[in-house]
């Protein structure tokens, strides 16, 4: 499975990203995932880009979900 690049992030949610992981003690690997679900979540509201409200809702559908 081929998957599509991220979408460069804007500073803002870089440091919302970066602030979460290392609040909860996140892997690299649920980094990964809040990202992969973020885009997901920007493609199904037909975004172009990531935008704050998927970046959150995506951190709180991992974190809910178990991913550390």
């Amino acid at each position: 499975m081929i998957s599509e690049p991220i979408p460069p992030l804007d500073r803002r949610l870089v440091v919302i990203l970066r602030t979460t992981v290392k609040e909860l003690n996140l892997s690299a690997r649920a980094y990964s995932r809040i990202l992969i679900v973020a885009r997901r979540i920007a493609e199904c509201a037909q975004a172009k880009r990531i935008a704050t409200s998927h970046l959150l809702e995506a951190i709180q559908f991992c974190t809910l979900r178990g991913d550390r």
